[in-house]
């Protein structure tokens, strides 16, 4: 990712130093004698990670200097030109190469390269070359160690805590700086760096945690002791002594200095007659200068070892509860739109209802009334209450299925109430079989019975998504928030989930005027996938998303049949928040206005409950129960759909009555069929999944059967897959070359309406 931290030099030419300079060329000094095994690597990682590039020839100079009085010898051309190397590298590298891991790596090569130059002029055997790898790669390790403590040591003033890896990093790099004290030897053989050490161990104890200080003493222990035998001895030695300085820091800097003094103490006893690398005299003087340090300086100090974050995780329980609330008012939104639909409906209905319950009186009143005197008082003048008793009449014989005898009222009545009820019953059995024909022969409790069904299995989605769907990533939730603190970034509030699909959700709640793109490098960094800003919640927190691998070119072309002022075809494109990319064509029997109406009914409820999370297959069976219920004659829809996973390239076909679609890979073009009628035909429909793994640069091509069947070939489709595999630049020139090429094909007329979605995936 890039490097988030705050440059070291941002001059675009070399400058003369400054007094700042001093403090940083002192420390370079130092590192650039801290040798082990006759190898001297880290004044160069030391250079490379912290010391302004532009003030390099200072930094080259100080090498230089130190190693001569260390005594490096030839070895110190090595480590010259390993830092003139990263100098020019820093120089000429272009923006993407400006990452911690590409200038460690920089870094190691340059004291490879380097060395090689010293090995054409003394080389030994295999074992040189060996511990010249070894020297590379300890620089680069380095160059991140020191890499850490600098970017604390810049951003401490922003900051509310240290993380434990930067605490490990300043107690490496200060036993490294220690170690530069080598040789320094006072009255009564008192070493320098020993003294240092107890002081640096100390320090860490003073202002962090117990575990902070165990591993700030091991590494400050085993860096000091490292060019000698006692390393391994030391590292145990001062970890321990780390660890009651810790235990003890309640009772103050005195407290603290007694847990040293009295750590070294137990060895001693443990070991008696061994000799220790670190005595008493020299422990006594290191914590000493400890409990003499000013206040000032120790609240300075401080300021690296801050108490712990006091921001807490979102509980479980309010994540669980967030996500219901979301999850259900999803659900809610869905049921909502299918309600509005069918509130539209049901006013449609009902007066087709009462359009054919006229017609069915009236048929029954001209076989049976046209003859009789009292027709005019009873039809015209008794309106109401004829109409009352007739209705009745409907009732009973919707619940009976034949009506046997006439109510005793209606024979009071009626004068020819016997004929009335035959040409009843014989009139309702063609208007029943007219609704056979038509499709409402499906009963209503059949249809409730199916809908309550789909219900049941988006619940039953829902509730398995809750169970096992996601998990609470609460290791990228801790690191985020030390992370973040470590640029400058104010997180008040962390929740990371993650699906059983790998894709990643993150809701920060950030501080006024938060640097976004920061904040995704630190998140790309921590999870190891590019993340990036989705949007702001209502509540102020920011979602973060994982990105996607791939992302869709696409084009949509329709063409009206002739004469007609509406396209029959309706097409939805959207993106759900689960990075699929869903592609929807629906076809409403016949052309114009009504099969308009039919198709975009279809799309806007399919469309709902997608972007709702329901499945697809449980979408269309319950938006084909739906369609049964239809308001018109023929009122069916084709559904043809594909979801393309932006993540890993998967897509899925799924048709339903629809037209062949196309899809052309790097093996040639398959053709996708439907394995189903139209949508609304029967109580069950068939959704058959149909899948396909596409890669960058696949192309496919979904069509209606305005276009497949253009033509007067007996192979219609064949000039279909010769456009598909045509060199086009964008899909919108393809849709465009298909929808002219079928009009052409159909000797410039169109007899049906034409639709084309001409879809291309890329990768990122």
């Amino acid at each position: 990712m890039a490097n988030p931290h705050i440059a070291r030099g941002a001059a675009a030419r070399i400058r003369t130093p400054i007094i700042k300079d001093i403090a940083v060329s002192a420390i370079l000094f130092l590192v650039s004698r801290a040798g082990v095994l006759d190898m001297f690597p880290f004044g160069v990682a030391f250079f490379a990670a912290c010391f302004d590039i532009n003030v390099a020839y200072l930094g080259v100079a100080v090498i230089f200097t130190s190693l001569i009085i260390s005594g490096a010898g030839i070895a110190t051309v090595k480590y010259i030109i390993a830092a003139l190397l990263f100098w020019l590298f820093d120089k000429l590298r272009p923006d993407s190469a400006k990452t911690v891991p590409i200038e460690a790596t920089a870094c190691g090569v340059s004291v490879c390269v380097g060395g090689m130059f010293a090995l054409i002029a003394d080389f030994g055997d295999i074992y040189d070359i060996l511990m010249l790898v070894t020297e590379g790669i300890i620089s680069a390790m380095m160059f991140l160690v020191f890499s850490k403590a600098y970017r604390l040591i810049q951003t401490r003033k922003n900051r509310t805590q240290a993380a434990k890896d930067e605490i490990v990093s300043v107690a490496i790099s200060a036993g490294v700086i220690i170690t530069g004290f080598s040789g320094i030897v006072f009255p009564l053989g008192i070493k320098l760096t020993s003294a240092a050490a107890v002081y640096a161990v100390l320090t860490i104890a003073y202002h962090s945690t117990l575990s902070a200080a165990g591993s700030g003493g091991l590494c400050i222990g085993f860096m000091t002791s490292m060019v000698s035998s006692d390393a391994f001895v030391s590292m145990g030695l001062m970890g321990l002594c780390g660890l009651f300085s810790n235990l003890l820091k309640s009772f103050g800097k005195i407290g603290a200095a007694v847990g040293m003094i009295g750590g070294l103490a137990a060895a001693m006893l443990y070991a008696p007659g061994s000799a220790l690398p670190i005595t008493l005299l020299e422990a006594g003087i290191g914590a000493l200068l400890f409990v003499l340090t000013p206040k000032k300086l120790h609240n300075f100090i401080q300021a690296f070892f801050s108490s712990t974050l006091t921001i807490e995780n979102v509980s479980l329980e309010t994540r669980v509860k967030d996500y219901l609330a979301s999850r259900l008012g999803q659900l809610s939104s869905a049921f909502t739109a299918l309600n509005a639909c069918f509130s539209d409906a049901s006013e449609k209905r009902l007066k087709m209802y009462s359009k054919e319950i006229g017609a069915m009186f009236d048929e029954v009143s001209e076989r049976v009334c046209a003859s009789c005197p009292k027709a005019n008082k009873c039809w015209q003048s008794e309106f109401s209450s004829t109409y009352r008793m007739v209705m009745g009449l409907l009732n009973k014989i919707e619940k009976e299925g034949v009506l046997t005898a006439a109510p005793q009222e209606f024979k009071l009545k009626c004068s020819r109430s016997d004929t009335f009820i035959a040409e009843f019953n014989h009139v309702y059995e063609i208007y029943k079989n007219d609704m056979l024909r038509t499709g409402e022969a499906i009963t209503n409790r059949d249809l409730i019975s199916s809908q309550y069904k789909e219900i049941s299995s988006v619940i039953d989605g829902i509730s398995t998504e809750i169970e096992d769907g996601f998990v609470f990533r609460e290791d990228f939730e801790e690191a985020a928030m030390n992370e973040t603190d470590k640029y400058g970034i104010n997180l008040f509030e962390i929740s990371v989930v993650e699906t059983t699909q790998g894709q990643l959700e993150i809701f920060a709640g950030l501080g006024m005027g938060s640097d976004l793109r920061r904040a995704e490098a630190v998140f790309t960094e921590i999870t190891g996938t590019p993340i990036g800003y989705s949007g702001t919640e209502k509540n102020g927190i920011m979602r973060f998303v994982s990105k996607a691998k791939y992302e869709i070119d696409f084009a949509v072309k329709q063409q009206c049949k002739d004469y007609s002022r509406a396209c029959g075809d309706s097409v939805s494109v959207f993106k759900s928040d689960d990075y699929r990319m869903y592609f929807l064509l629906s076809d409403g029997m016949g052309s114009g206005k009504r099969a308009s109406e039919e198709s975009r009914l279809t799309l806007k409820l399919l469309t709902e409950f997608l972007k709702s999370g329901f499945g697809v297959r449980n979408s269309i069976e319950m938006i084909n129960s739906s369609l049964c219920l239809k308001l018109t004659d023929e009122c069916f829809a084709t559904i043809d759909l594909l979801s393309v996973d932006l993540m890993t390239g998967f897509s899925e076909f799924y048709k339903v009555g629809a037209a062949q679609s196309f899809v052309y890979t790097a093996d040639g073009v398959d053709t996708v069929f439907s394995a189903s009628i139209p949508a609304g035909m029967l109580k069950t429909v068939k959704v058959q999944e149909q899948t396909k793994r596409l890669v960058d640069g696949d192309t496919i091509l979904m069509i209606s059967d305005g276009v497949s069947e253009a033509g007067f070939t007996t192979v219609r489709t064949e000039w279909i897959k010769k456009e598909i595999t045509g060199l086009y630049d964008n899909m919108e020139d393809m849709a465009e070359n298909i929808i002219n090429t079928a009009i052409r094909k159909s000797r410039d007329t169109v007899v049906d309406d034409m639709s084309v979605i001409a879809i291309r995936l890329n990768e990122t």
